[in-house]
């Protein structure tokens, strides 16, 4: 097996333009036209199966395990794509439920690295970026896998993001918010467009809720596409029924009838979401995909998804959240409040660089019901923000807050600042979630060497 030797090569092709948000950077990863000749070497694997593409700003990760989970118990043989991974880079590329071994991985790799190599000693000022390599290879093993149907998740946008070489079987918009604004733009609207970019000619399409401004133009979109559309919260009734620190049930009323489903993801959310997945397998079963509803209500019973109001202590309450943007904060601080009951909240934060730091800062004030404390902290990951431009963030709203280089030295701070009945908080990040659910349940790291 060459999976170590696999990810030092894979690190190499790690673009640190973009990782220092440089523009000019930027504009050359995202660019389809590299991405359509690259994957034209291995014969188009991404059309190779059906697939069920995803974007948005909140919410399509969930959602796509959500469908997968469906597709998965009724019995199809169904490949998963997702970004980032929480522990191993090998998450993000799945079959059945369960990402691929490293033998696997590491098989695949090479048999394309040649290629890889070569393309880019041809096109060195327009190299083949990590994730666009990702996105082939995860197309690559889901061919030779022969896999019913794959369920892939956008890596960043929509209308340049490198997933969007596909055709799909169904588009699916979640939910928009601002997010990457250098990227996609400063307004709702021209994200909107961005996200919007997945939809094609003659498919269909569910929309998850959103602003009103948001879904207009998605709905254009679509109009000008021709496409079948079902928008959420314009064709269905949503009806929570209850709701624990372990799942909650709705009612989902809509064109397919009444159903009551139960989840194990928590947050109004992740209602949301997996009501979009329900519309997404009804379509897919007027699809030649037979979906029974009893796959519907076990699939949803059995999803599983790491770092999302993830509990990983019972004593003291610890809770994970990858949330990254102001508005996936304030749904996140509003379900902690919510779900759980707690005296104190110890908020450890830690994001990365090109995110709207001070947006999610006021967020958590503003939320603050005068119990919470609040620690800087960092990641590993190259993209994270330093301690004290978060601690000079706070400091903005005339708030000081400690500041620790260590998530590990963080928690321990928490833990020893805490009463039994206090609920300590990790966010602002995926990575930063990650690497705490890594020191709190005893799992090792993936180590990357990265080449410049």
């Amino acid at each position: 097996m060459r999976y170590k030797e696999a990810l030092k090569d894979l690190m190499s092709l790690t673009d640190f333009g973009i990782i220092s948000n440089n523009n000019t950077a930027k504009k050359r990863r995202y660019d389809l036209n590299r991405i359509i000749k690259f994957s034209s070497l291995f014969g188009n694997p991404e059309n190779s199966s059906p697939n069920v593409h995803i974007a948005g700003t909140k919410g399509k990760g969930s959602t796509a395990v959500f469908i997968s989970s469906i597709l998965e118990t009724e019995g199809y043989k169904t490949g998963l794509f997702t970004s980032p991974h929480i522990h191993k880079l090998t998450e993000r590329i799945q079959i059945g439920g369960k990402e691929i071994s490293k033998t696997k991985f590491s098989k695949s790799f090479y048999e394309m690295w040649p290629d890889v190599q070569l393309y880019n000693e041809q096109n060195p000022n327009n190299r083949i970026t990590l994730f666009e390599f990702l996105t082939i290879l995860a197309f690559y093993i889901f061919d030779k896998e022969n896999t019913d149907i794959n369920v892939i998740e956008v890596g960043l946008g929509g209308k340049l993001d490198s997933t969007n070489i596909l055709t799909p079987h169904i588009s699916i918009i979640t939910s928009i918010s601002l997010d990457h604004t250098r990227i996609l733009g400063n307004t709702l609207q021209e994200v909107a467009l961005q996200k919007s970019g997945i939809i094609k000619q003659n498919k269909m399409t569910v929309i998850a809720p959103q602003k009103p401004e948001v879904l207009k133009i998605i709905k254009e979109v679509c109009e000008e596409k021709n496409n079948q559309y079902i928008a959420i919260q314009e064709s269905c009734e949503i009806t929570p029924i209850k709701k624990s620190k372990d799942f909650q049930t709705y009612i989902l009323d809509s064109e397919f009838g009444k159903n009551s489903l139960t989840i194990p993801l928590l947050g109004d959310y992740q209602i949301e979401n997996s009501a979009t997945a329900f519309i997404a397998a009804k379509l897919l079963q007027k699809s030649n995909f037979p979906i029974s509803d009893i796959s519907i209500e076990n699939g949803f019973k059995e999803t599983y998804w790491p770092c999302r109001l993830e509990k990983v202590s019972n004593k003291p309450l610890i809770i994970l959240d990858g949330a990254h943007n102001p508005y996936s904060i304030e749904k996140m601080i509003q379900a902690i409040y919510g779900y759980y009951t707690f005296r104190n909240i110890t908020i450890i934060l830690g994001t990365s660089k090109d995110k709207d730091i001070k947006d999610m800062v006021k967020v958590l004030l503003d939320n603050d019901k005068g119990n919470a404390r609040y620690i800087a902290s960092h990641s590993r990951h190259p993209k994270h923000t330093p301690t004290n431009i978060i601690q000079d963030t706070f400091k903005h709203f005339g708030i000081t807050i400690p500041g620790v280089n260590s998530i590990k030295k963080s928690i321990e701070i928490a833990k020893n600042t805490s009463e039994p009945d206090d609920l300590i908080l990790i966010t602002g990040s995926l990575f930063i979630a990650a690497e705490a659910r890594e020191k709190i349940l005893g799992i090792s790291k993936e180590s990357y060497i990265f080449n410049s």
